[in-house]
């Protein structure tokens, strides 16, 4: 019995969250004797343990629906007043020159709409496909959609941008934005451009509220502002205002004075700092500390981990909190990870030590201890830790990012055959086509243990980064994997057709060449297990296609069907359905990085669903 057994597929998914990929692996043990999904001796097997902190909540199986233009019960109880002015000349940092959309993606969508819509972006991912997509259509430069609401469109993005942890975008977006008699703007505005340090902007044009609202962020804004002006009386006329009202707190003080004399005095306890507060810490050379999340979310978070004068387990902290969103980089958090100190008793047992640590902390120790390795095979069972604990975590790409150096340290050979499905999904998750390449070339392919695997590394790598040659190989991989699928007994049973099916409608629906047994192959035309669209939702994605000025809410309806988790649970269909409609609306790139995370994040059907 192979690995490639319906059975041994199943509990493959359940014990280690490897899904279709492990099951291409070989049954046999690792060349060390060990498993890499073994539990470790003296633990319990039960992997149903609590999940981190930043683990996406679970996915349900039931359909995406969509809330019609002309009725929304959920907004009624929303009163929406008009904007006491319009939202100003469309602004942006993406146009359709440089990765943007065009000018008149809103034109035809309901302004209400549009705002609920963006309440539920995923902008906040760690799925590449999703958060490019969502990162492009906040920022393109753009008419605002008409109509009433109670925020104005540009606060609407520039606080998505926030939450997700994107700071210097918001920032960048904020400073060129102005809208007249908006306070609510004016302040998130103002934010953004602290937060963010942009020390030029900071008493521009864009603060200009400073000078006249007499709340206690302003004032502190307008004394900061007279200070490095030069403007003595006026600040001093500023600070017996603050001290006559109550507001003059001992850390903004001791921050302010700082300031006007090139010191860093430690501030105290900053019970509830501001965004002014904030922005002077990092103006006198001070740290910003991860406890500041608790009032200025991820934002604060990533400024946290991006500080060095932070201590790293701070770092790793901060790290843990925003890693998930990606807002920041590889680089960046590789940086962090090397920083982190651990014991020699925790570098010999990485692989079951880190299963206790917050993740990216388990990571980073998986990290350095197979740097100090000079074992290949030791290497690969780390890598299936720090692989099945991404999974578990919902984290996948975050691990891949992390353990890439790893994964490309290690030598493929006929002895790590075993190791070959996770560590090529590692390396394709970080889009590095040559090094799977290698593993895929170890592989025995006329084997039922190699030829399975083979097929599916050919159509991946094919999707990822073509070439003729692999372009040749994605077209046996193909045929190979219907004639599997179409078998009274195939390899891997009704999880392989399912597989077959979801490359088959996917090859199909990017236009890419398909074999002549593929085009007659009733797979795509099934109905399979996974998390399902409902009909209503695929009925106004058809319908937006053809009316102009509505594909900004149709790529919002894809990101809202996708959402943070990815398509990986999705039924074959489901992510066939919303990689169409992204190249019917003119997305060819997005529409294929959406299928190559179809692929490479693909969960097997729950237990027990029900077969076509």
């Amino acid at each position: 019995m192979t690995g490639f057994r319906g059975e041994i597929w199943r509990r493959a998914a359940l014990a280690a969250g490897f899904g279709l990929w492990a099951s291409f692996a070989s049954a046999q043990a690792p060349p060390d004797g060990t498993s890499p999904d073994t539990t470790p001796a003296g633990t319990s097997g039960d992997t149903s343990a609590p999940q981190p902190a930043n683990t996406p909540p679970p996915v349900s199986r039931s359909p995406v629906t969509v809330a019609p233009l002309d009725a929304n019960p959920a907004k009624a109880a929303i009163e929406v007043n008009a904007l006491g002015s319009p939202d100003g000349p469309p602004a942006g940092l993406l146009d359709a020159t440089n990765g943007g959309f065009g000018s008149d993606i809103w034109r035809g969508s309901s302004r209400g709409v549009i705002e609920e819509m963006f309440s539920r972006l995923p902008l906040a991912t760690p799925v590449a496909s999703i958060r490019e997509l969502a990162r492009r259509l906040v920022l393109t430069k753009a008419d605002a959609p008409v109509g009433q609401a109670p925020h104005a469109f540009q606060t609407v993005r520039i606080e998505a941008l926030l939450d997700a942890g994107m700071l210097d975008e918001a920032a960048a977006l904020a400073a060129q934005t102005q809208l007249k008699d908006d306070p609510e703007f004016a302040r998130v505005q103002a934010l953004v451009i602290l937060l963010a340090g942009r020390a030029g902007d900071a008493c521009g044009n864009a603060t200009l509220t400073r000078l006249t609202d007499p709340d206690i962020f302003w004032m502190q804004l307008r004394a900061y502002c007279y200070a490095v002006a030069g403007n003595g009386d006026l600040l001093d006329l500023t600070r017996g205002v603050m001290k006559a009202q109550g507001t003059d707190e001992k850390p903004f003080e001791t921050l302010l004075d700082d300031v006007l004399a090139h010191k860093a005095t430690d501030p105290g306890e900053m019970r509830d700092p501001s965004a002014v507060e904030v922005f002077l810490l990092r103006q006198v050379g001070l740290p910003i500390g991860a406890s500041l999340a608790e009032k200025f979310g991820l934002a604060a978070s990533v400024l946290a981990l991006r500080d060095t004068r932070n201590p790293p387990n701070a770092r790793a902290d901060a790290a843990e909190q925003a890693l998930h969103t990606g807002a920041v980089s590889a680089a960046e958090l590789a940086a962090i990870a090397d920083a982190q100190a651990f014991t020699p008793d925790q570098l010999a047992h990485a692989g079951t030590v880190a299963e206790g640590l917050p993740f990216f902390l388990g990571q980073a120790l998986i990290r350095e201890a197979a740097a100090r390795e000079t074992r290949d095979e030791a290497k690969a069972a780390l890598l299936a830790s720090a692989f099945r604990l991404g999974a578990k975590a919902g984290l996948l790409p975050i691990a891949a990012a992390l353990q890439e150096k790893t994964a490309l340290s290690i030598a493929p050979s006929a002895a790590l055959r075993p190791m070959t499905a996770f560590i090529a999904q590692i390396l394709l998750l970080r889009h590095q086509a040559d090094g799977a390449e290698r593993w895929r070339e170890i592989l025995d392919l006329n084997s039922d243990t190699g030829r399975p695997l083979g097929a599916v590394l050919a159509v991946e790598l094919d999707l990822v980064s073509p070439n003729p040659g692999r372009a040749a190989r994605a077209q046996m991989a193909l045929s190979w994997l219907v004639q599997n699928a179409l078998a009274p007994q195939p390899l891997g049973g009704a999880e392989a057709q399912r597989y077959a099916a979801l490359v088959l409608g996917l090859y199909e629906t990017l236009g890419q060449v398909t074999p002549p047994e593929a085009q007659t192959a009733p797979l795509s035309a099934m109905h399979w297990p996974g998390r399902e669209l409902a009909p209503a939702l695929l009925k106004h994605l058809g319908e937006m296609q053809d009316q102009p000025g509505m594909k900004g809410e149709a790529i919002l309806t894809v990101l809202d069907a996708v959402g943070a988790q990815g398509p990986g649970d999705f039924a074959p269909e489901a992510s066939v359905e919303l990689v169409r409609a992204l190249k019917a609306l003119g997305e060819r790139d997005a529409a294929r990085a959406l299928a190559v995370d179809a692929l490479l994040l693909y969960q097997p059907a729950a237990p027990g669903a029900a077969a076509p």
